[in-house]
């Protein structure tokens, strides 16, 4: 199950829309579905598919037109995108000493939402894995990856709490990492977030969603789901231009 329950519902629908003018299924000037439509597709009100077409408005990705609707104003450039800088290699920069905790690593079936955003079919084997990183022993960051299986069977033996996961798939298994949709925002923590990461609910922290691609068949399709909560208070947000 997809960890976004903490999320507003405005920014469920606005960051899927992003990701679609992203991926280029709606393109420069092309029409986005009416709020009918929206409210349906995303089964909300429609003061939160109205919410969320104001975040993109007001991030300049689309333009409301009088008496026609709304319109894509612009493609994201996903050359142009925020990423966190290296846990380990920040955590070391800072000289404190980097860990990682496992929490789970398990098979699941893709569920509709899943099945989305990886492009696969629903009902198809999916892992999860899920870790707790902390630095000098004190939790900083929450994680959940959830890929295909079928993309790199292998990682299940691997040892994921000593190994980076991206450089066992594009080192070791040597699958292509070549696009990445990443977005980041501000937000409270949930309880269990904060659970974790032994700090108080509510707790403003970077939550984390990001889509990596990879290239099959001279095709570029979703390969990795990342989500995360990282404590604002330890961990630097790096933004790479």
């Amino acid at each position: 199950m997809l960890t976004t329950s903490y999320l507003p519902k405005y920014f469920q629908v606005a960051a899927q829309l992003r990701h679609q003018i992203a991926v280029g299924e709606f393109r420069q000037d092309d029409q986005l579905p009416t709020e009918e439509r929206l409210m349906q597709a995303f089964g909300v009100s429609r003061g939160t598919v109205r919410k969320a077409l104001t975040v993109l408005l007001e991030e300049g990705l689309v333009e409301s037109r009088q008496g026609r609707g709304t319109f894509v104003k612009t493609a994201v450039h996903t050359s142009n995108h925020f990423s966190l800088i290296s846990f380990n290699d920040e955590m070391r920069r800072q000289g404190r000493q980097p860990t990682t905790r496992l929490l789970q690593s398990q098979r699941l079936t893709a569920n509709a939402e899943l099945a989305a955003r990886l492009q696969i079919a629903e009902g198809d084997a999916v892992r999860h894995i899920e870790r707790l990183r902390l630095a000098d022993g004190e939790p900083v960051a929450h994680e959940h990856r959830y890929f295909a299986e079928s993309l790199c069977p292998e990682l299940v033996t691997a040892d994921l709490e000593n190994q980076s996961i991206h450089w066992l798939l594009t080192q070791k298994f040597q699958i292509p990492l070549v696009k990445v949709v990443h977005v980041v925002e501000r937000l409270p923590l949930s309880a269990e977030q904060a659970r974790l990461l032994e700090t108080a609910v509510n707790t403003i922290a970077f939550q984390v969603d990001r889509l990596s691609y990879t290239s099959q068949n001279e095709q570029t399709i979703p390969a990795v789901l990342f989500q995360a909560a990282y404590r604002a208070d330890n961990f630097y947000l790096h933004a790479k231009i």
